[in-house]
């Protein structure tokens, strides 16, 4: 074949790898070991390794962990993967063309990882792999739902009735997740308000005082408490600081960094900054910048984290839990951090749950009820932080923590369904009836390859997803109706196929 690899982009290479367009009973890595593909693992579109959680044989061992995709073993060293913590799981690197003898493929523990050089056995030539693949896409992006070319005559009165249906059914999966979160608190609560303190000496098997007793039923005075509110609205709010990327490691840090851990411990703003950072495991080293206003702030920082290092008992979360790329600068999760010392500061001395529960109940038309969580929500960082992306990126424009759109996602994602949550318990029916009339006049987040097709597939025209409740309705349907074909549960599907 020749050697034209330069050219062949990774993404194709990707492709082949996912569909298999491989010898399947001949594979083996590059020092002799037969291979068994399992599972090919699911594509990773973040920073890490290009596939997660594939189960692969090679020789008498299954292995289930990553698998990383270049076009020459040698991308490896020159991408720095060695060096590289989130490279740790891979089982399998996965290569065109190269010699894997000179370019050994080893992760940052020291384990070696084998090689599958894909030349020898591609199924078909590279151009006709090429060709299947471009079919492939083509049949992806025509893909449509199902109804699409007989659901013409749906009523818009039909399409808004089914949408409020439908973005009502996606708060409540929303409220679901904080609901469990809350009982969870709730428990923990329990337990250490009646744990006894424990009688030691011998003892014999079985005593019945070594046998805990059943958990209770929790109770509304068990999950009335302020503080777990408080709780599943931070770290509701941390989670949206996450954007799509970071989500999973900002809730871990609001879980050890929690609102009753900073008010126990009387941090003060600066400290308490010095601890975020720390304890997510993104304070850099000092050797590594080169401003000077960096480093001063960092130095401080890091002093800081060192003398309350001692107290704290939480987990520390390492650099490589965090996404970086490809995420845009404003996003950078040190960026979004840097909004967390404000926010819990709101939380434990503004107020904020209950000030927000109030708007929320509040009977202002939308727009001032926005305005008002707005302010409630907007919140100001360090300074350092107005002109840096990470501790050694400058930004070329002044940046804000937390932005217009950014507010938008936490009160739809988090802020509606925490508030229809405590309407449910407390059977409060002006925080009700206010969530759902926010949402239904709050206007629509940014657009998404899921509104655009739904507007184009589905609504042709007669309805506009011109609120955030509509919007949210169209995505519901889309992922819980449309792409598992529940149309007999839909009430399009009833309607266009009902001589089906």
């Amino acid at each position: 074949m020749p050697r034209h690899t330069t050219n062949i982009h990774e993404r194709f290479l990707r492709h082949i790898w996912s569909q298999q367009y491989l010898k399947q009973s001949e594979l083996r890595t590059a020092d002799g070991k037969p291979i068994n593909v399992l599972s090919v693992g699911t594509i990773n579109l973040d920073g890490g390794p290009d596939f997660h959680s594939a189960k692969i044989k090679i020789g008498k061992t299954t292995y289930a962990g990553d698998v990383e995709i270049h076009r020459t073993a040698y991308e490896w060293l020159q991408h720095h993967h060695e060096q590289d913590p989130r490279y740790n799981k891979v089982v399998l690197h996965v290569v065109l063309e190269g010699d894997a003898e000179k370019s050994p493929t080893v992760v940052h523990s020291g384990r070696a990882v084998p090689v599958l050089v894909l030349e020898p056995f591609l199924s078909e030539s590279i151009r006709s792999i090429w060709q299947k693949t471009i079919l492939d896409e083509r049949v992806r992006r025509s893909e449509a739902i199902k109804c699409f070319r007989v659901n013409g005559d749906v009523s818009s009165e039909l399409l808004r009735r089914w949408l409020n249906h439908v973005s009502i059914e996606r708060l409540e999966l929303k409220l679901r997740r904080f609901d469990e979160r809350l009982k969870q608190l709730a428990h923990t609560q329990r337990m250490e308000a009646h744990e006894e303190f424990r009688k030691y000496g011998l003892r014999e098997e079985g005593f019945p005082d070594e046998i805990p007793p059943p958990m209770p039923e929790l109770t509304q005075h068990d999950v009335g408490k302020r503080e777990l509110w408080e709780q599943i609205l931070y770290e509701g709010v941390m989670e949206g600081l996450g954007y799509s990327k970071n989500q999973e490691p900002f809730v871990r840090l609001a879980q050890n960094v929690s609102l009753t851990l900073v008010h126990r411990a009387d941090l003060d703003t600066a400290t308490l900054e010095a601890v975020l950072f720390g304890a997510a495991g993104l304070l850099p080293k000092i050797r590594t910048l080169k401003e000077k206003t960096s480093k001063d702030y960092a130095r401080g920082l890091i002093d800081a984290w060192q003398a309350a290092r001692e107290k704290y008992r939480g987990e520390v979360l390492h650099v490589a839990d965090w996404q970086f790329f490809p995420t845009r600068p404003a996003n950078f999760p040190t960026v979004r951090l840097s909004a967390a010392p404000g926010l819990i500061q709101k939380f434990l001395h503004n107020d904020l749950f209950r000030k927000i529960i109030q708007t929320i109940k509040s009977g202002v038309p939308a727009a001032e009820k926005q305005s008002m969580l707005y302010k409630l929500l907007q919140i100001e960082a360090h300074p350092f932080w107005s002109r840096h992306y990470h501790f050694d990126e400058l930004a070329a424009k002044p940046i804000k923590p937390l932005g217009a759109s950014r507010i938008d996602d936490i009160i739809v994602n988090t802020v509606l369904p925490v508030a229809f949550l405590y309407a449910r318990i407390f059977k409060d029916k002006d925080a009700r009836e206010g969530a759902i009339a926010f949402l239904n006049a709050m206007p629509p987040l940014s657009e998404n390859s899921v509104t655009r097709l739904m507007s184009k597939q589905l609504l042709k025209g007669k309805v506009k997803l011109d609120s955030a409740g509509a919007q949210q309705g169209a995505i519901q349907l889309y992922k819980f109706y449309c792409t598992e074909e529940r149309c007999a549960e839909c009430e399009v599907g009833k309607r266009v196929f009902k001589n089906a």
